[in-house]
């Protein structure tokens, strides 16, 4: 029995019991008529129509395929190698004739002894199962299983599906009650049962089943197994003499083209929607239970009073059990009476008396187990009471022992805190200690640096005025030869200007790097540093220029002729 025969037991069982009470029936019948408009079920359910000629055609292509593996196609494989005589095993024709080309295996050979070489060719043949039919073979099945799979799966998942929509709303008052809800659902079940069994494709399905049954098994063959270790085939294929030739392998390859030509799903599915709209008869009356039953247990939970319904109930079995009991002795009273008066035989008397001790065992049985499940459900309960005591007594206990816990936790992080305090500050102090110690001592060195450094500077300083000097002094030499050689050609003149520029530059390069000696382990990059870097830049560029102006005025009095100093003015000024 499954689920579904059970739910549907259980509702004749409920309605036996609800049908027959008025307020029951009243609120059904008040929800089965109300809000009609908004009643639906919609039962949505597809049927698969497959076309049988693909399942026809593989069919017919199984047998060939199957008699094919049976052949057991193969090819001898020999792998020959050259080893020491000690690991050769048996001796074949191919290594005598090996060994009769390559007599340098035989290293040593005494007369009247047999001629023992020192390696050997020896030749190992092994069957090789690869060969291309048998490899178009896997290609293929590895086809038709994909391709069976695929649609067989569709096919099932279409035809076994079962879908529905339920939504109704209801809102009624029955005497002071007032109750409303809605109820919505959709419901979808795969492989359902009844459908499987009732499909009308279903011996058609079958057959597809058994047909990937087959192409598996035929995958699971020592030959296949074999074949599925080597990389598969590529299409398109070549159709050696053996494809085009033999029966077997014809019928193969026909099954091949049809599979790779073939392009449609394979079925066709049409949908039926069966629409119930507004419930009507029985199906409204049932339907009806679902809000008088939600409504019930809401109360029940919600009041928390399962206990005294359950109370009531075992009252009520009892008060019925004793009308029984009551209406079975005046059967029997009026069963002796009719016996005294002669209107019945003593053995229908015996027969009635009978059935009724039956019944009344069987009774006793059913109030024997009532009234041991009533005293276990009393003994459940006081050790439910007992147990709830106890936890109640050990939750006080662990609370207060919880409470004691927290407290010394409490203290004794306290402390902890107090000691991580002071460690902590008596930590900062030495720190502070050691970094006023450090800083001195920074100090010191800072202030040593510096001083080495104004060594350092003024010896700079005096490599650098002595390099000037020696500069100046070079520079008045060639300006005496320039002078000297000034009237003999105007090339000797540019050459010795081109000179006495460079020696110029030098000059300048040289002022410039005393005057930028002052600052070689300085930081210029913030503002204040670097505006004051440009005005010494500014103030050295005005001292530059007026010392320029001096010097060109004093060449020209002492080393230049009129001519000369035209020419060198005419220069300076498109320069």
């Amino acid at each position: 029995m499954n689920h579904l025969d059970v739910y549907y037991r259980a509702l004749l069982n409920y309605r036996k019991v609800t049908g027959v009470n008025n307020a029951c029936t009243s609120l059904r019948s008040a929800i089965s008529e109300s809000d009609l408009e908004k009643d639906k079920i919609v039962i949505t359910r597809a049927f698969c129509t497959i076309d049988e000629d693909w399942v026809n055609a593989i069919e017919a292509g199984l047998v060939h395929i199957e008699k094919c593996i049976k052949e057991d196609r193969q090819f001898i494989r020999s792998n020959g190698e050259v080893v020491p005589i000690e690991k050769v095993k048996n001796v074949s024709k191919e290594s005598v004739e090996h060994l009769a080309k390559h007599a340098n295996l035989i290293t040593r050979y005494n007369e009247g002894e047999d001629i023992i070489p020192d390696k050997l060719y020896t030749v190992e043949r092994l069957s090789d199962y690869a060969v291309y039919e048998n490899r178009f073979l896997y290609m293929l099945l590895c086809y038709l299983r994909d391709f069976v799979t695929l649609r067989y799966n569709d096919i099932l998942d279409i035809a076994h599906k079962y879908e529905a929509e339920v939504s109704f709303e209801k809102k009624v008052t029955v005497g002071k009650e007032n109750l409303s809800y809605t109820v919505t659902m959709h419901d979808i079940k795969r492989d359902d049962p009844y459908l499987v069994e009732h499909n009308p494709s279903k011996k058609t399905i079958d057959r597809i089943n058994l047909v990937l049954k087959a192409i598996l098994a035929f995958l699971a063959t020592p030959l296949m197994e074999s074949v599925a270790k080597v990389p598969m085939l590529k299409p398109p294929i070549t159709k050696t003499n053996v494809l085009k030739m033999d029966n077997n392998f014809k019928g193969a390859v026909a099954l091949y083209d049809y599979i790779i030509a073939y392009r449609g799903p394979g079925y066709t599915v049409e949908t039926n929607t069966n629409n119930i709209s507004p419930f009507r008869g029985e199906l409204a009356d049932e339907l009806a239970e679902v809000g008088g039953l939600v409504s019930f247990l809401a109360y029940e939970y919600g009041l928390g009073i399962k206990q005294d319904f359950k109370a009531a109930y075992l009252e009520e079995e009892e008060n019925r059990k004793r009308e029984e009991i009551k209406k079975r002795a005046e059967s029997i009273a009026a069963l002796k009476r009719r016996l005294e008066k002669s209107e019945i035989s003593p053995e229908e008397y015996a027969l009635t008396l009978e059935k009724q001790l039956r019944d009344l065992e069987g009774e006793s049985a059913r109030a024997a187990a009532l009234a041991e499940e009533v005293a276990e459900y009393k003994e459940k309960e006081r050790s439910l009471s007992e147990k709830i005591t106890q936890l109640n007594e050990d939750i006080e206990e662990q609370r207060q022992n919880h409470f004691n816990e927290l407290q010394e936790i409490k203290r004794a992080h306290e402390d902890e805190m107090h000691s991580l305090i002071v460690e902590h500050e008596r930590k900062v102090d030495e720190l502070r200690a050691r970094h006023a110690e450090e800083i001195q001592r920074l100090s010191e060195e800072a202030k040593e640096a510096e001083e080495r450094h104004q060594g350092e500077i003024a010896e700079v300083r005096e490599s650098a005025a002595a390099e000037v000097a020696a500069f100046s002094e070079s520079c008045s030499q060639k300006i005496a030869k320039a002078n000297e050689a000034a009237n003999e050609s105007h090339r000797e003149y540019e050459r010795i200007k081109g000179e006495l520029d460079g020696i110029l530059e030098s000059k300048r390069l040289a002022e410039a790097r005393v005057k930028a000696l002052g600052g070689v382990d300085r930081d210029y990059t913030d503002k204040e540093s670097f505006n004051e870097l440009e005005r010494e830049y500014n103030a050295f560029t005005k001292v530059y220029k007026e010392q320029w102006a001096k010097t060109k005025k004093r060449i020209r009095k002492e080393h230049l002729n009129v001519e000369n100093l035209k020419k060198r003015e005419s220069d300076d000024s498109s320069d």
